[in-house]
C-alpha cells in the first residue's frame, strides 16, 4: 500500500546510514586489531568511513525533526509544531536515540582526531573507539530477530510501531490528513525548555565520551606491554576530560537550582550521581598520571583507575537506561527494552578491560620502594584513594535499586524481605561525603607545598605561616556572621579555605607566577571555591517565608506566606506584594514587588515574577526565580496557586460539594455543622401501554441547624426517554444548594450533592523564600575550575 505523505525516502536513508555506520565501525576494530600498515589503512578509511555516515544519520535526525514529519515516532514524540527553533536540539536528545547519537557524535569527533594524533598508538586505540561505537551504534539498529529487536531506530514509523501494526487506521491510505492526531506532535517536556538544556547534554556527554581517550590508551599500553609512551598523550586527554566533565556537572547544577524548585543546585538523585562518580576516578586516575610521569611507580593503580572511569561510565548508561532506577530518579530515560543490551555492553568492556589488567598484572613496573610521607607522590596517591572511596560510596548507595531486583523479596536471589530506599538522600550522603571533601581539600592545599621524593618539614610549615594565620583568621570571621559553629562545617570551611588561600600563596610568592603550574593552582583555587560554596550556601540557607497563622498540614506555616494580591506583607528584612498573574504561553506568572522600609516609607527595591509551568505530560511545576546579589540570592518559587484563570475563578458560585446516600429516616451531618435527613421520596410515573412516560422522583429532605431552625426542602429528578433534568433546592438564608443526582442502583438509595455557596474570596497565593549566602562562590569557582583545567591541557600539550 503507498502511503500518501509519507517520506519514505527519509526512513530508507536513515536506516541505510545506520547500517553502513554499524558496518564500518565493526570493519574498523577488526582490521585496527589485525596487525600490519594496510590493515591499519583499512581501519582509518573504516573508522572514517563510520564517521561520516554518522554524522549524516544525525544530520537526516535533524532534518526530518525541524520539517515536522510526524509519520516517524521519534519527531512525533519530541516535536511540535509551536516548539520554538531553539529547543530543537534539546528535542533530539530528549529521547534515548537522540541521546545515544550525541554520544556516538563526540566519540566519532575524538576517534577521528586521533586517527591524525595517535601516533604508533593509533591502532589499539582507535580500534577501541571503535568497538564502542559499534555498540553504541546497535542501541539504534532497530532490526527484529523474531521477537528479539536489536536496537531501537529513530527513523521508525508509527504505523510500524508494534503496538499499531494491524490497527484499522493503518488502512488508511491518507491516515496523515485524514487523522487529526498527525497535524501535531506530543512535544518537547516543557522542563526541558531552557537553555541549559540545549548545552548542558553536550557538554556532559563530551565528557563521558572524553573518559574513553585514556581508556583506550590504557587498553593500548596493556596490550602492547607499553607503559611509557602513552603517559604524555594520556595525561592530556585526562585532565581535558576532568575539566569537561566538571563543567557538563556544574551546568546540570545550574540547570536544576534556575529551573526546577526543591530549593538548591545538587539533590543527589541517582543520574547525577552516576554523572559525578566518573569524574571522581577520573580526577584521581589524572593525578596518577601526573605521580607516574614524575616518579613513576603507580601503574597498576593508574591503569585501574583509568579503566574505572569508563566502565563507570557504562554502568551510569545501565542505570539510567535500563528502566532499572524505576520512580527514583526524575532524570532516568524511559525503558525502550534494551536492558540486555546495555548488560552486555557494560559486561563485554568490563570483563574484557579488568581481565586484561589482571592478565598482564605480573609483568607491570611496581614501586621499588614504598613512598615516604613528606613526599608529595605519597599523599598524591592517598587524595587518589580518597577519590575513589567516595565514588565508591555514592555508587553503591545510588545502586540500592540494582540489588533490590538482585536481593530484594522479589529479586532473583531473596535475601531481604523489604526494598532498600534511601529515606532522606540529602542527609544520607551529606554525612558520609563532608568527611572525604574535608580530606581532598586539606590534601589540595598542602600538596602544593611538597616535593617529589622527599620534602622539609621546616620548610613545609614554614611556607605556610602566612596560609595558616589567613585561614584561621578568615574562618573565624565567617562563621562569626554566619553563626555556623557545626565542628564538621567549621572544619571543612577551614580546610576550604586553606586550599583556596595556600594555592594563592603558593603560586604568587612561591612559583612567582609561573604558568607552567598556574593551570593547577587555579583549578585546586576553583574547586576549594565550590567546596566553600556549596557548605556555606546549604548549611545557612535561610527560609524567610513564615506566615504568622496556621495555613494548612501541607503548607507549613514557618515555610510558607500566604499573600492576598494587591496585599503587602514582611518577608524577613523585606515587604513583598503580589500585584497580580500573567499568562507567558505555557507559563503563569506571579508578579512580586519587594519594598524595603527607609526612614518609615515602603521603597520599592526589585522585582521576581516565579512562575508554574502547565504541564500535562509531567503534571504542573514551579520555576523559581532569584534575585542575585553578591553576597546572597533570593530565591522564591510559589507553592500554591488557583490556576485557572480569573474569569473561570469568578465564575464558580458553589464550592464543597458533598455527595450523601440517604435512605428514607436516614441523616446525616453535613459540614460539620447541619443535619439532613431524607424525610420522604416522592415518586410520579404516569404509566402508558409503552411504558411510564416520564418519571418525576423527589426527595423530601429536612435541614436542620445547631440553633434548631429546620428547613424543609424537596430537590427534584426528571427523565423523560434519554434526558435527565434536575431542579436543585436551594435555601438561601444558609448559603446551601441540594441537587437530586442519580438512584444508586447497587444501595437503591438516592444520592444527593450539597454544596456551599461561595462567597466572594481574595485571590491569594503561597510562596516560599530561601536566602542562599554567599553562592557566587559556588559559581565562581566553578568558572575557576574549568579555566584552570584549560590552562593545564594547554600546557601539557605545549609540552609534548
Amino acid at each position: 500500500m503507498h502511503y500518501v505523505g509519507e517520506h519514505l525516502w527519509a526512513a530508507e536513508l536513515g536506516r541505510g546510514l545506520t547500517a553502513f555506520s554499524f558496518i564500518f565501525s565493526v570493519l574498523a576494530a577488526i582490521a585496527y586489531y589485525l596487525k600490519g600498515d594496510e590493515w591499519k589503512k583499512l581501519g582509518r578509511l573504516a573508522f572514517r568511513l563510520h564517521a561520516t555516515t554518522l554524522f549524516g544519520l544525525i544530520g537526516l535526525l535533524f532534518f526530518i525533526m525541524a520539517n515536522h514529519y510526524f509519520e516517524f515516532d521519534y519527531v512525533w514524540k519530541h516535536t511540535s509544531l509551536d516548539l520554538p527553533p531553539r529547543y530543537l536540539f534539546s528535542a533530539f536528545w530528549e529521547g534515548q536515540e537522540g541521546s545515544f547519537l550525541l554520544w556516538m557524535f563526540w566519540n566519532a569527533v575524538l576517534g577521528f582526531i586521533l586517527t591524525f594524533t595517535a601516533g604508533k598508538f593509533e591502532g589499539p586505540v582507535v580500534g577501541v573507539f571503535a568497538a564502542v561505537q559499534a555498540f553504541l551504534v546497535s542501541m539504534i539498529l532497530g532490526v527484529y530477530i523474531g521477537e528479539m529487536h536489536i536496537g531501537y531506530s529513530p527513523f521508525i514509523l508509527v504505523r510500524e510501531m508494534s503496538e499499531n501494526i494491524g490497527l484499522p487506521w493503518t488502512q488508511f491510505q491518507d491516515y496523515l490528513t485524514r487523522f487529526p492526531n498527525f497535524a501535531d506532535g506530543s512535544g518537547l517536556n516543557p522542563l526541558l525548555q531552557n537553555y541549559w538544556m540545549t548545552i548542558h547534554p553536550p557538554t556532559l556527554f563530551l565528557g563521558f565520551a572524553s573518559t574513553l581517550v585514556p581508556f583506550s590508551y590504557a587498553i593500548a599500553g596493556l596490550l602492547r606491554n607499553d607503559y611509557k609512551s602513552w603517559i604524555n598523550s594520556a595525561l592530556v586527554w585526562s585532565f581535558f576530560s576532568v575539566g569537561i566533565l566538571g563543567v557538563g556537572i556544574l551546568m546540570g547544577g545550574a540547570w536544576a537550582y534556575e529551573a526546577l524548585s526543591f530549593g538548591g543546585f545538587w539533590a543527589w538523585d541517582p543520574v547525577e550521581n552516576t554523572s559525578l562518580v566518573p569524574w571522581l576516578v577520573m580526577a584521581g586516575g589524572a593525578h596518577l598520571l601526573l605521580i607516574q610521569k614524575n616518579k613513576g611507580g603507580v601503574v597498576p593503580s593508574t591503569l585501574f583507575l583509568l579503566i574505572l572511569s569508563f566502565l563507570l561510565v557504562l554502568y551510569s548508561t545501565f542505570l539510567t537506561r535500563s528502566g532499572i532506577l524505576g520512580d527514583s530518579s526524575v532524570h532516568a530515560f524511559v525503558d525502550l527494552g534494551l536492558s540486555g543490551q546495555l548488560l552486555i555492553y557494560l559486561l563485554f568492556f568490563t570483563i574484557g578491560s579488568l581481565g586484561l589488567l589482571l592478565w598482564r598484572y605480573k609483568s607491570l613496573p611496581k614501586k621499588e620502594k614504598e613512598d615516604g610521607m613528606d613526599s608529595r607522590e605519597f599523599w598524591m596517591f592517598i587524595g587518589a584513594l580518597v577519590l575513589l572511596i567516595s565514588g565508591l560510596q555514592i555508587t553503591l548507595s545510588t545502586s540500592y535499586p540494582v540489588f533490590n531486583q538482585l536481593f530484594g523479596p522479589e529479586g532473583l536471589i531473596s535475601l531481604y524481605e523489604e526494598n532498600k530506599v534511601l529515606i532522606d538522600p540529602i542527609a544520607h550522603y551529606n554525612a558520609i561525603q563532608v568527611p572525604f571533601a574535608l580530606i581532598i581539600v586539606l590534601l589540595i592545599g598542602a600538596g602544593q607545598f611538597l616535593s617529589y621524593h622527599k620534602t622539609s618539614k621546616s620548610q613545609f610549615f614554614k611556607r605556610q605561616i602566612l596560609t595558616f594565620i589567613a585561614t584561621t583568621l578568615l574562618s573565624i570571621l565567617s562563621c562569626w556572621v554566619l553563626d555556623m559553629w557545626n565542628p564538621m562545617y567549621v572544619g571543612l570551611l577551614w580546610a576550604s579555605y586553606y586550599a583556596a588561600i595556600g594555592n594563592l600563596e603558593f603560586w604568587f610568592r612561591w612559583a612567582r607566577g609561573n604558568w607552567n603550574v598556574a593551570g593547577s593552582t587555579v583549578a585546586h583555587l576553583g574547586f576549594a571555591l565550590i567546596i566553600a560554596g556549596s557548605l556555606v550556601s546549604n548549611a545557612n540557607k535561610d527560609i524567610i517565608s513564615q506566615n504568622k497563622t496556621f495555613i494548612h498540614e501541607e503548607f507549613p506555616a514557618n515555610e510558607n506566606l500566604l499573600i492576598h494580591q494587591g496585599d503587602t506583607v514582611e518577608l524577613g528584612e523585606y515587604w513583598v506584594c503580589w500585584t497580580g498573574q500573567t499568562e507567558e504561553g505555557i507559563y503563569l506568572n506571579y508578579e512580586l514587588e519587594f519594598f524595603e522600609e527607609k526612614d518609615g516609607e515602603l521603597a520599592k527595591v526589585f522585582d521576581l515574577s516565579p512562575r508554574i509551568q502547565l504541564n500535562e505530560r509531567m503534571g504542573n511545576v514551579a520555576e523559581p526565580s532569584t534575585r542575585h546579589f553578591i553576597n546572597r540570592d533570593i530565591y522564591t518559587h510559589v507553592t500554591y496557586a488557583d490556576m485557572r484563570s480569573m474569569e473561570e475563578q469568578s465564575s464558580e458560585e458553589w464550592k464543597n460539594q458533598f455527595d450523601i446516600e440517604l435512605a428514607k429516616g436516614e441523616s446525616h451531618f453535613l459540614y460539620g455543622k447541619y443535619q439532613v435527613k431524607l424525610d420522604t421520596l416522592v415518586v410520579e410515573a404516569p404509566n402508558t401501554t409503552d411504558g411510564p412516560e416520564y418519571i418525576v422522583l423527589g426527595a423530601g429532605l429536612s435541614v436542620t441547624t445547631m440553633q434548631d431552625s429546620t428547613y424543609k426542602i424537596m430537590p427534584i429528578y426528571a427523565v423523560q426517554g434519554d434526558e435527565a433534568q434536575h431542579v436543585d433546592a436551594e435555601i438561601k438564608e444558609l448559603g446551601l444548594k441540594f441537587s437530586f443526582d442519580r438512584i444508586n442502583y447497587e444501595t437503591n438509595k438516592p444520592v444527593i450533592i450539597a454544596s456551599e455557596h461561595k462567597e466572594a474570596e481574595e485571590p491569594f497565593i503561597l510562596i516560599k523564600a530561601e536566602v542562599f549566602p554567599w553562592i557566587n562562590l559556588l559559581w565562581l569557582g566553578s568558572i575557576l575550575m574549568a579555566l584552570g583545567t584549560v590552562i593545564a591541557v594547554v600546557t601539557r600539550i605545549r609540552r609534548s
